[in-house]
This record gives structure tokens, sequence and C-alpha cells, in this order.
């Protein structure tokens, strides 16, 4: 995906930087007090493993196939503190260092906060559909159930709640089956209420709902909201596609919201997915064999989609 790119190149800078000043604060602690105008070399070699730690992920990230965008986040989040820490320590303790080391201090927390910055928008732009502003994240979960029996778990859309623990209550309204104008209820343990209409129903393969975000009391951040599911068969089963499609209200917030969303969903929706999965093998008949509820799985594949 091209609109990951920028996130990988911020991601393989920063890991090229602070690797960088990693191996000059562990092998040259002298040289580096000497320009700080403090000899502290078993602080700097500390600061130096965890800097080289630090860059290890950045470029694990860099390098999946699948980057998480909400690992980037965090990336900027210990970006962030450096920078309020190096501040922080400037204007505490002024006579600390030399006056060339307060140039370099403060210099590396300009670049490190440039990275951060870099990530953050990055991390965003990496969700972005290209189409009116939209956002877009979407999973894939692989699981050993027929297509078939799974389908019949994920397309009874009113019963989700029976697999999520994070929902207190859904249902369709009027007791409607599934299919187009449908409108489907849910109300998590917090509280909050919102409705989804059921906009394109394919029985056995997939379904797309219109959350009603102009409802007054619309609980995410959206100016609009879709989503949908899709059952596909596999070699070992099925694959589960669960996506949504928002346009945040604010767009300088995107950065954080889809990340945020991303961990969540990724965290999350495997195991619903497994639940679901479970039930369905309880439900089908004996011409498929499988010894125990324990042998269902359902694993998060690292794709784009």
């Amino acid at each position: 995906m091209k609109a990951v790119l920028p996130l990988r190149l911020a991601l393989t800078a920063n890991a090229v930087f602070s690797f960088s000043t990693a191996l000059l604060m562990f092998f040259c602690p002298v040289l580096v007090g000497k320009w700080l105008g403090i000899q502290a070399p078993p602080i700097f070699q500390v600061v130096g493993i965890g800097l080289a730690v630090f860059a290890t992920e950045l470029i694990y990230q860099a390098r999946c196939q699948r980057v998480a965008t909400w690992r980037a986040l965090l990336a900027s989040a210990a970006d962030f503190s450096w920078v309020v820490g190096s501040v922080v320590l400037l204007l505490a303790v002024p006579q600390l260092f030399s006056p060339l080391g307060n140039v370099l201090v403060l210099a590396v927390a300009v670049a490190v906060f440039v990275f951060g910055t870099w990530q953050f928008w990055a991390a965003g732009h990496a969700h972005q559909t290209g189409a009116g502003g939209d956002y877009r994240h979407c999973i894939i979960v692989e699981t050993n159930v027929p297509a078939q029996k799974l389908w019949e778990v994920v397309g009874n859309i009113g019963e989700i709640e029976n697999y999520m623990p994070s929902l207190k209550h859904s249902f369709v309204l009027e007791g409607k089956a599934p299919s187009v104008g449908a409108i489907r209820v849910c109300e998590n343990r917090a509280g909050q209420q919102w409705s989804e209409e059921c906009t394109e129903f394919n029985p056995g393969r997939s379904f797309a709902v219109r959350f009603r975000s102009e409802a007054p009391n619309f609980p995410f951040p959206a100016k609009t909201m879709r989503g949908g599911w899709e059952v596909i068969p596999s070699d070992v089963g099925s694959q589960v596609m669960v996506w949504w499609e928002l346009k945040p209200k604010s767009r300088l917030l995107a950065p954080l919201i889809l990340p945020l969303l991303a961990f969540q969903v990724d965290r999350d929706f495997p195991k619903i997915v497994r639940r679901m999965a479970a039930t369905a093998i309880l439900e089908q008949n004996s011409s498929v064999k499988m010894r125990s509820k324990g042998e269902v799985f359902a694993r998060l594949l690292p794709i784009f989609c």
C-alpha cells in the first residue's frame, strides 16, 4: 500500500538516528561527556542501550508486512516524552551542561520532535483511502471453520452481543431478518447506544452497514462511518474480513483516532471471530470431524485489505 510508505520511511529514519546516537553513547561515552560538559559514562551507556532497543523496535515495525500504526503511535509518544524531558532538564538545571552541551541537547530534542511528528502524521496517512477524506481500517482473520458454517453465525447480525464482550445488547429492530434495510441497534457496557443500517447483504458471503452518525447521541468521533464483514473460503477453512471506513469529525485527530481503533480491533476481533467459529463448530453436523472446541483457532493475518 502506497499510503504506508511514509510511515515506513519515518520509522526507518528515526531508527537510523536513534541507533547512531546509541552507538556513540555506548562506545564513546567519554567523548559524549566532553561535548555535554558532564562526565557520566555509565549513564550514557545505559541510555545508549535503551536507544538501541528502541531503534530495533522501529526497524522491526518498518519491515513488517502489515505495519501496526498503533505501535508507531507509541513510538511517537516515546519521542515526545524525550523532548519534554530534555526541555524540563534544560529549564530546571540550566547549569548542568556546558554551553555546547545545551545546544546539543536542544538540537537532539528538535530532531526527535521532527521524527515523532512525522510518525504521528504518517500513522494517520496510512489509513487514508484517498476518497473524499475517508480513513479505513481492515483486518483479515483466518480460522479453520468452513466458510458456510461460519457465515451462519456471522450473518446473524443481531446476535453480535454474544461474541463481543464490550456489548451489553444488540438486536435488529422489529425482529426483521438480516437484509438490506434492517436496522441493528447496539449498546455497549458504558450505556452508549448507536444504530447501523444494513446497506448490503449477500447471503453466504458478506454484509455492510452504515452507522447512523447523524443521531444526536452517536458515540463515535466520526461524521460518517461504514463497516462490513465478509466470509471467504480458504484452504484451511475460511477467512473473515472486517472493515471500517469513516470520516473523522476532526482530520487533525485522525492520526490519533485511527491507530487507537486499529489497536482495539487488532486485539479484540481475532477473539471475537474465534468465539463465532467455536459456535459454528458446535452447531455443525457430524460430517465435519473436530474432536473438541479447543481445536478451533483464529489468527490475524499480516496482510492489508
